[in-house]
Order: C-alpha cells, then sequence, then structure tokens
C-alpha cells in the first residue's frame, strides 16, 4: 500500500466531508454566509455528493485489497493499516442519510469509458449515489490535485475484482456499524484466502490476535465452492459436517416443494437459509457477501422479485457460473434499463446472450412461463432501441443448421424469436421515416407498413390507416404544422397514448419547420391534459432533458413546462405559455406519484440533472452579455423562462437535491450585485430576472424549513439597491414586492412548521 499517498488522501476527504455535511442540509450558518452565484452554488452541490463518491472509491480499493493479497487473512501490518482506514469510511458511509442499508460494488459491464475496457466496468453505489469510471474523474476534477488519482485507485480496484471473477460485493451498513467492524474485518479475511483454498485442498486460515481460525471451503447443492456459505460458515463457526447437512436439507426441501411454488423467490440455497426463521433466528448474516446473485435481481433486502425473474438468474447462473462477469450480463440482456442507450456492439452482445438464455428456456418444456418471461421483457428493451442502432444491427436467425453440421454458431446467430422481434423493429424503423417524410413530401404507404403501425399501436390496421391519416392532416402541402387540425385530431391521439406521445415527442418535434416549432409544443401540451395515464410521457420528458447534459435544446423549455403539467394535473393550465406560479402555492393537485417518482430520479441522477441545471445557468449568463447563445443561438428569454419552469419542477417534486437547487437559487437572484444582473443585456431582461426570484422564494416557502427565514429576511435589505438597477417606473414599482414576496415566503414555512 501507499501509505503516503493513502494518508493524505485520508484527511483531504475528511476534510471534504466535513465541509459540505456528507448528505445533510445546509446548516445555518450556511445560510448566512456571503451570497455568492448559482453556478458556484451548483459546483458545491455537486461537492456535497463528491464528499460520498470519495469515501465510496477509497472502500471500494480497500476492500479490493483483501482480494489481490492472500495474505491479507493473517495479522499482519498491511492489512491492519487499510481496515483502520476502511473501518472510517464504512462508519461515515453508515451515518450518511438515504444509505439504505448498504454499499454495494456490482459490474455492469456496459463501459461508456473509451479508456476503459468494459471488463472493467464497476459501479459503486450507496443509496442513490453512484461512482463510477466517468462520475470519478468529474469527482478529481471538482475537487482539486489531492484527487487527481482517485481515477487510477477506483481503476485499480476495478481491475482486482475483474481478475477475482466479482459480479458484486455487497457490505451491510447497521445504524451503529462500529458493532459490525469486527465481523466485517473477518468476512474480508475470508475472502481474501477464499480463491486460493477453493482451488486446493487446504483450508481459509484467518489469524488474529486472539489466534487461528481454520475455515474449509462449502459446497453449494451442485458441489461448486460457495463464498456466501463459506462465510456463513466462518462467521458463525459451523463445521463442514453441519454446513453440509444444512444445504443438503434445504436443498430437499426446495425440490420437494416443486418449480411453481413461492420457493423460486430464493435466489439459490445460502437465500433461502437466511429466510427460514429458525435458521435466522440461530446465525449471524454475514455483513458481506459475494456475487450473491440475489443482488443482481434486485436493490433492496425487502424487495419483492418475480418467481420468474429468479428463474432467469438461476437459469444464467447455471449457464455462466463459471464467469460471474457473464451472469451479470446475460441477466442485463433481460432486464437492463439502458436499452435506449445502447449501441450496435452492445446490442449485438445482448441479443447473442438473451439468445442462448432463451434457448435454454425453451428447451426446458415444463418452464415455458420463463420462455414468456424472457421474451416479453426483451421485447419491451428493444422497443426502446434507437432507430438508427436497429438499422445499423446484423443478425441471422438460427435454423439449427449450425448444429447439425457440428459447427459452432457466430454470434450474430440469434433465436427465431429474437431474430422475428429484431425484423419487426427494423420495419418499424422504416415505416417511422415515411411517418416523418409525408410531413414535407407526399408518401405512400404499403399495407406492411400500416401492419407494422397496428402491431406497433396495438390496433386493427384499419385504424392505423386512420392514425397516418390524421397525422397528415396536421401538416398542408408545404409541410406547416396545423395547430387547430391537432386539436381536433387530439381525441383521436388520445387512444393510442401510450405510444403517440413518444413518437410525436421523440421523432416529430425534431421535423416540423422552425416557424411551427413553438406552436407544435404548444399542441402537445394539449395532448397531455388529455391523457388518462400521462405518467409514461413524464417519465419520456425528464429522460430526453437529462440525456445530453452538456447541451441546451430548444424543446428543453416545454419538456419541463409539460412535467409541471402532468405533477400538477390541473387541466386550465392547457392554454398557458408558460406554467402559472401560483401552482407552487396550491399543492392538493398534485400527483404524488409522479412527483415520488421525480424525486427518486433526480437523486439517483444527480450527477446528470446537476450538470444540466449548470449548462442552462452558464447559457444564460452568455445570452445575457450577447444576447443569445452559442451554437443553437437560444436567446436569454427563452433560458429565464427555462429556469423559471425548472424552479416551479423543484417547488412541486420536493427533493434534497431540489430543496438545495432553490436556495442557491435565492442566493443569487436575491443580491442585486450577482453577475447576472451586471451583464450588457441584463437591463432588458430585469423584469423576468425578479420574476424568477420571486419563483425561487415561493419555492423555498413551499419545501424549505424554520432555518431557511433568516437568509430570506437578508433579502429585504436589498430592496432599495434592487430599485436602483434602473431608471424606470415600472421597474421601481416591482421591486417595492421584494418584501412582500419574502414574507409570504417566511408565512408558508412558519404554516407548515
Amino acid at each position: 500500500m501507499d501509505d503516503k499517498n493513502n494518508i493524505a488522501l485520508d484527511t483531504e476527504a475528511q476534510r471534504l466531508f466535513e465541509q459540505f455535511g456528507g448528505l445533510q442540509h445546509y446548516d445555518k450558518k450556511a445560510t448566512l454566509r456571503q451570497a455568492q452565484d448559482l453556478a458556484q452554488s451548483l459546483l458545491d452541490e455537486q461537492k456535497r455528493h463528491d464528499a460520498t463518491r470519495i469515501l465510496l472509491v477509497q472502500a471500494a480499493w480497500l476492500i479490493s485489497r483483501y482480494l489481490a493479497h492472500p495474505d491479507f487473512g493473517n495479522a499482519e501490518s498491511r492489512e491492519v493499516k487499510a481496515f483502520t482506514h476502511l473501518a472510517k469510511y464504512l462508519v461515515k458511509l453508515g451515518r450518511i442519510p438515504g444509505h439504505l442499508g448498504f454499499m454495494m460494488i456490482r459490474y455492469r459491464g456496459v463501459s461508456a469509458d473509451p479508456d476503459i475496457p468494459e471488463k472493467y466496468d464497476y459501479e459503486v453505489v450507496l443509496g442513490h449515489t453512484m461512482v463510477d469510471s466517468i462520475i470519478v474523474r468529474h469527482t478529481a476534477r471538482r475537487n482539486g490535485s489531492d484527487y487527481a488519482k482517485l481515477p487510477d485507485r477506483l481503476l485499480e480496484a476495478c481491475t482486482v475484482m475483474a481478475d477475482y471473477g466479482v459480479n458484486n460485493i455487497y457490505v451491510r451498513l447497521t445504524e451503529d456499524i462500529n458493532q459490525n467492524l469486527a465481523q466485517i474485518r473477518l468476512c474480508l479475511k475470508i475472502l481474501s484466502g477464499f480463491r486460493k483454498a477453493r482451488h486446493g485442498d487446504q483450508p481459509i486460515t484467518v489469524k488474529s490476535a486472539k489466534g487461528a481460525l481454520t475455515i474449509p471451503v462449502i459446497n453449494d447443492e451442485n458441489m461448486f465452492p460457495d463464498p456466501n456459505l463459506t462465510l456463513l460458515s466462518g462467521l458463525n463457526r459451523l463445521s463442514p459436517t453441519t454446513m453440509a447437512s444444512l444445504v443438503d436439507k434445504i436443498d430437499q426441501w426446495l425440490r420437494k416443494r416443486g418449480t411453481g411454488s413461492d420457493v423460486r423467490q430464493f435466489a439459490g440455497i445460502y437465500n433461502a437459509a437466511l429466510n427460514f426463521p429458525k435458521i435466522s433466528a440461530k446465525v449471524k448474516t454475514p455483513p458481506v457477501e459475494l456475487n450473491n446473485i440475489k443482488w443482481l435481481i434486485s436493490e433492496t433486502e425487502d424487495e419483492e422479485v418475480s418467481t420468474n425473474k429468479v428463474g432467469i438468474a438461476k437459469l444464467a447462473l447455471e449457464m455462466a457460473g463459471a464467469s460471474p462477469q457473464t451472469v451479470t450480463k446475460m441477466i442485463q440482456s433481460i432486464y437492463g434499463d439502458d436499452y435506449a442507450k445502447v449501441n450496435k456492439l452492445m446490442l449485438g452482445e445482448r441479443l447473442h446472450l438473451s439468445s442462448n438464455l432463451l434457448d435454454a428456456a425453451q428447451a426446458r418444456s415444463k418452464e415455458q412461463q420463463l420462455t414468456q418471461e424472457l421474451i416479453s421483457n426483451l421485447q419491451s428493451r428493444l422497443d426502446q432501441v434507437k432507430d438508427q442502432v436497429i438499422d445499423d444491427l446484423q443478425v441471422v436467425e438460427d435454423t439449427g443448421e449450425a448444429n447439425k453440421v457440428g459447427r459452432e454458431k457466430p454470434k450474430e446467430m440469434v433465436n427465431s424469436e429474437i431474430y422475428r422481434m429484431v425484423s419487426f423493429y427494423k420495419g418499424r424503423s422504416h415505416t417511422r421515416k415515411k411517418m416523418k417524410g409525408m410531413v414535407h413530401q407526399a408518401i405512400t404507404f404499403t399495407d406492411q407498413d400500416y401492419a407494422i403501425l397496428a402491431k406497433d399501436f396495438r390496433i386493427s390496421k384499419k385504424d392505423a390507416e386512420a392514425l397516418v391519416g390524421k397525422l397528415k392532416s396536421c401538416f398542408n402541402a408545404q409541410g406547416r404544422f396545423s395547430k387547430r387540425a391537432f386539436a381536433e385530431a387530439v381525441d383521436h391521439f388520445r387512444l393510442y397514448e401510450q405510444k403517440i406521445f413518444q413518437f410525436l415527442w421523440h421523432h416529430m418535434k425534431d421535423v416540423v419547420l422552425p416557424p411551427d416549432r413553438t406552436a407544435f409544443l404548444n399542441a402537445l401540451q394539449a395532448l397531455t391534459t388529455q391523457m388518462d395515464q400521462p405518467k409514461k410521457a413524464f417519465k419520456i420528458l425528464l429522460e430526453d432533458f437529462c440525456n445530453d447534459p452538456a447541451d441546451i435544446q430548444f424543446s428543453d423549455n416545454k419538456a419541463i413546462m409539460l412535467a409541471n403539467l402532468i405533477i400538477h394535473r390541473d387541466k386550465s393550465m392547457t392554454d398557458y405559455d408558460i406554467t402559472p406560479e401560483d401552482v407552487v402555492l396550491s399543492r392538493h393537485h398534485i400527483d404524488t406519484m409522479v412527483a415520488q417518482y421525480a424525486a427518486w430520479r433526480i437523486e439517483k441522477e444527480h450527477e446528470a440533472f446537476s450538470t444540466k441545471l449548470q449548462t442552462i445557468h452558464t447559457r444564460l449568463n452568455e445570452a445575457l452579455q450577447v444576447g443569445h447563445t452559442g451554437g443553437r443561438r437560444i436567446p436569454a428569454m427563452l433560458l429565464l423562462n427555462l429556469e423559471r419552469e425548472l424552479y416551479i419542477f423543484l417547488s412541486l417534486v420536493e427533493c434534497e437535491t431540489g430543496k438545495t437547487l432553490l436556495k442557491s437559487a435565492v442566493f443569487e437572484y436575491g443580491n442585486p450585485g450577482s453577475r447576472i444582473f451586471q451583464l450588457k443585456e441584463s437591463q432588458n431582461h430585469l423584469s423576468a430576472l425578479l420574476q424568477n426570484l420571486r419563483v425561487s422564494l415561493r419555492g423555498v416557502g413551499s419545501v424549505g424549513g424554520m432555518s431557511d427565514i433568516a437568509m430570506l429576511e437578508s433579502i429585504k435589505t436589498n430592496e432599495e439597491t434592487f430599485s436602483r438597477l434602473k431608471n424606470d417606473r415600472q421597474h421601481r414599482a416591482q421591486t417595492r414586492n421584494i418584501t412582500e414576496w419574502v414574507d409570504e415566503a417566511i408565512k408558508l414555512i412558519k404554516f407548515r412548521a
């Protein structure tokens, strides 16, 4: 171990953690600090999460030392130093709100980093905070030269885990983890010697100040060495005979109950054993687990997993048990949530793996429910793949000829069911191109096109023809969009709401002529208010908004406005060009389920969401200096409206990140000396800038606490300075309302307290 570097980084991590308080709220002192601009506040918000990410990387690296050094099972000095640091990190992680009771290192194998091979693509997770090879580089850059080696440290840990064959490491974090540190240390020492012991006949030897402990490797029901059964044995001092009897009894019980019973929810003997009350009451559950397949198909201890999902996981384990990383990839090929982002190579590999799983499932005539599980899940995920990726993909149908002549099947050869799926989506891509093309020219649709649309929208062929006709009627011969025709077609489009919004948003908004862009997006607003189940549309909007955090689209403003409309569900907002800010005060219309999903999504994708807000605010400052942004030439007024919609959105969603960002907005917009009021074009937009102050104040009033009142009161002292920003009667009249806005926000906080 590089002790010098480790100690230095530990000291800096401690400083950063204390400075930003892990994931705690801003304290009272923080709210009284000198106001800073929103860009810096957004950076500080990211650094709050960085404090946790640094701890996660350090903890993962130290855990990897146990896998890299078989002699860590002995009582030797390097191990003592390693665990001393690891214990400090785990204690800190255990005190961070929202950790969900565990820290996890898991193999992903879908690296978006061109410098990191997929073999070394792992992520480290604590609650909604995640760090991987890309995020760790951003973390290092944000926090200075003291963290320059942090990416190398994560890569070193991932290299060790890939060599060891890790697909996941699970570490339980209890409320008082200090009591479990000795057990964690014992588990890590056992894992340190597990790989060497499983390949030989020698047991694992663990030495400590109290003496030596001999732990034999325990096999599962299929006579494969099982790390978690070995941990269970070593932690509870259970003999090989006792463990063999335990494994045999549970295996027999599972077999007697049959494959169709609820016992299928147990992913392996180890997990089944810990779910038996008579067993769990007598043994200690290992606080560390290695390659427990349960954590490849569930996120938390109490998550209910379907028996079919467990069956697929077991099937993957049987087929690729010797390669833990392949097990992960097989499960991802069926249950991955990132198909919208996959490229051609990644998709080809997933189809190859899922094809192997499907072949195996179809060979089991008594378990046809697994075949249906595979087909339905894969179909729903292929539905998310971008058309261009589907177009470039090449697959060959497996007709069984390769097996007849004893040849190895090429990777592009897939199961007939999968081949038919891919063929359909290729056809759908072609038909979609026609639907987009008919906006600008006459397009002839064939019976095959209508058949594809009918299948895609789950409607009849006749209805598919009517849908194309309705959509075409919304554009004239010159390709100009008719809002009136669209309004007349809304009732018809509602019949296909599960598909039509996705198509219109993803494929049509970019082909309408620039002069019609606003009218088209407003028409989608009208459609949204008529939808019976708008949650899917909300998911589409939020994913699209965060898709490229470093860029801004003209549609981003409307995306957030539509999201506000869906959350609030007040149909009277349909005809507004902007979201009325009064919705912040009226919370009884809020769709709680949608708001909770949004809060979860923001926290889970904090890095992308915060970066997007940074991009927007940076571009706003640029536009206020020169009149518009570079590149897309987005005007300042649109960006001001976008920020305004975001403040309303964060007020309705009510999450920790949102609260912090709203306070940051008040910090900047509440200070007349802020740079945003001094830029070249700021004078022309003072009214909108002050409106953003009012909205952010209402937001803090709606979601803030008593500790925020002092910060809000300080805004009042700036009223006179605000009035001098422009010698204009209307402006001075607006600034005289600042005290009223602040008092309104304080009243809201006190009312909820």
